[in-house]
């Protein structure tokens, strides 16, 4: 895995000279395009089915693309981190990132990978946050999770940290890079699936904004599982924007808004239901 490719906001690749060819020297041909924006996260208590609470800017979050093309192999580098301000929320503090490579040669997938983390979270319930809010942990534990797939199949691995005191969302890409280039067990084939290298999350859902289909379904691993990503878009009739409508092997759903309808853009809101009584929504900071 890389190491501080989007934390030091420096290009991951350096433009190289390929081998001789009759003779000459063949520079190779190099192309990047990068994306990142910022959210601010908004929150909202939903018992039987109405909205009972909500609280604007308890938290913050980032989406961040690297696309990298030399000649016929293109390296895509995702990353999604978001966290609560403890200051907003009585203390309760929750983060984590996510960051996923895939590589393709001449539009074929040949590895994905992965490394994610996140501050371990038992609240099933509203009364289960209402007390997670009265007792904060003074360290917090942590869920950390690595993959890699190629056409081989797939290794994971999912362990249980403990994070630095003073950890938060504020510094929580710092921890990401401590946690990358870890190694994994051996690639075992996949149970049930023997049709490739399977792709990342973020970057199935990265490549179904950017299709302009109606509708798409695509497969994806995580874990040693196989999920299933399928999406509708249509014209949202309050906003006019491009809303995309994703669920998960139909059991999570998630919905995302393109400002104008721009499919090469990132989204300017997410929307999702990480618990049941629990609605989050992220919208895009102006720059």
């Amino acid at each position: 895995m890389p190491t501080l490719w989007f934390h030091t906001r420096r290009s991951f690749l350096e433009v190289v000279l390929g081998g001789l060819f009759s003779g000459a020297t063949r520079p190779l041909s190099a192309a990047t395009i990068s994306q990142r924006v910022s959210y601010r996260v908004h929150a909202t208590v939903v018992v039987a089915c109405l909205p009972v609470f909500s609280k604007q800017n308890v938290g913050g979050a980032s989406v961040a693309v690297e696309k990298t093309v030399v000649d016929a192999h293109t390296t895509t580098r995702l990353e999604f981190a978001a966290g609560t301000w403890p200051e907003r929320l009585e203390g309760f503090n929750r983060f984590g990132v996510t960051r996923e490579t895939v590589q393709e040669e001449s539009g074929t997938l040949v590895e994905s990978s992965y490394v994610s983390f996140m501050a371990s979270s038992r609240e099933k319930t509203f009364s289960d946050a209402r007390e997670a809010l009265r007792n904060t942990p003074a360290s917090q534990a942590l869920t950390v999770a690595r993959g890699r797939s190629t056409a081989a199949g797939c290794a994971f691995r999912i362990e249980n940290r403990t994070a630095p005191e003073n950890s938060s969302w504020r510094n929580c890409l710092d921890l990401a890079n401590s946690f990358e280039g870890l190694p994994l067990p051996q690639i075992e084939p996949l149970a049930g699936y023997s049709a490739g290298t399977l792709p990342t999350f973020l970057f199935t859902v990265w490549r179904a904004i950017r299709s302009d289909a109606a509708e798409t379904t695509a497969l994806y691993t995580h874990n040693g599982n196989v999920y299933r990503l399928r999406t509708r878009s249509q014209v949202d009739s309050h906003s006019n924007e491009l809303a995309l409508t994703c669920s998960i092997s139909g059991q999570t759903e998630f919905k995302l808004w393109l400002s104008s309808r721009d499919r090469t853009a990132l989204p300017r809101k997410i929307e999702f239901r990480p618990r049941s009584f629990l609605k989050l929504t992220l919208e895009q900071e102006q720059t």
